[in-house]
């Protein structure tokens, strides 16, 4: 196979240490991926590699992360497209489902997309656009356990204030607690926290749910759509616990309380299902392999 150079652009903010489009190119290079990082602060600060740069350095692969909503740069991939025919365009679809509707240009214009999503991975695929379906993972920098024998807080979560936080808050008091996170804080906070506690909006599966499942929590999260293939990865009151509204949220904290073994059991079982499918190594991985199987459809 011939090799490759890819053109990966991502946001990051400035002054942090780590993002997920950081720690992806991390694994790339780990993988041995040549690779050309173009990280910038602002989304609409994204460029496309110049005829030069891709003459010089060999471009094959141009990968855009965390674009958000971004106008000057639909414009500019479907020029660069035009142009660079040859060269394959992938695009991280973002947080769909909430931002399916802002995609279009993106996912028509990409030779490979990659969603969270899967009900927007089979809308993509019935437009006939090569999409993937690619959930979140954990970046193993970050979320990791540390086998500690004791952790401080009963529940926990970093999402802020969304459904429920504020009646766990009346109800546990200082036994639930809810902080913004960044970078290596992760680490510790999910680490001192029995159960994770999650709720999904948009009825997406959330990437907390693997990055608290990496430390060694108990998921506790809303029950979606099985069409959203959660239940696929999970399963309820083995691998992770669902609940469905606030009356069975509270029924299902009452029967943690009342099994001590129970938090121990599901945690251990999401970290191995976690550790063995749902890591940035194994997401990289799955890239270079969808990457790879699609230059050998091109050379035929």
């Amino acid at each position: 196979m011939e090799e490759n150079t890819w053109y990966f652009i991502y946001h990051h903010i400035p002054n942090e240490k780590w993002s997920l489009p950081r720690g992806f190119a991390d694994e790339l290079e780990n993988q041995k991926v040549k690779l050309i990082r173009k990280e910038v602060s602002d989304p609409n600060m994204m460029t496309m590699p110049t005829s030069e740069e891709i003459e010089i350095k060999k471009i094959k692969v141009v990968l855009i992360f965390y674009a958000g909503y971004n106008d000057k740069l639909n414009k500019s991939l479907i020029n660069f497209k035009k142009n660079f025919p040859k060269i394959i365009l992938i695009n991280e679809l973002g947080d769909e489902p909430q931002t399916k509707k802002l995609n279009y240009i993106r996912a028509a214009i990409s030779d490979i997309s990659l969603t969270p999503d899967y009900d927007c991975y089979k809308y993509w695929r019935g437009k006939k656009f090569n999409c993937y379906w690619f959930t979140h993972w954990a970046d193993s920098k970050i979320f990791y356990l540390k086998n500690k024998s004791q952790r401080k807080f009963f529940i926990g979560t970093s999402m802020g204030n969304r459904k429920y936080s504020f009646i766990l808050k009346l109800l546990l008091g200082k036994f639930f607690i809810n902080r913004k996170l960044k970078d290596s804080e992760n680490t510790d906070f999910y680490n001192d926290t029995k159960i994770a506690f999650q709720y999904a909006r948009w009825s997406e599966i959330t990437r907390r749910i693997f990055e608290s499942g990496a430390c060694g929590c108990c998921i506790l999260t809303n029950k979606i759509p099985k069409g959203k293939m959660l239940e696929k990865i999970f399963t309820h009151n083995q691998s992770i616990i669902f609940y469905t509204n606030i009356f069975s949220l509270i029924k299902e904290l009452f029967l943690i309380i009342i099994d001590k073994n129970k938090i121990e059991k599901i945690a251990k079982n999401s970290y191995q299902i976690i550790k063995k499918n749902h890591t940035v190594e194994k997401r990289v991985q799955r890239l270079i392999e969808i990457v790879n199987q699609y230059q050998s459809r091109l050379s035929f």
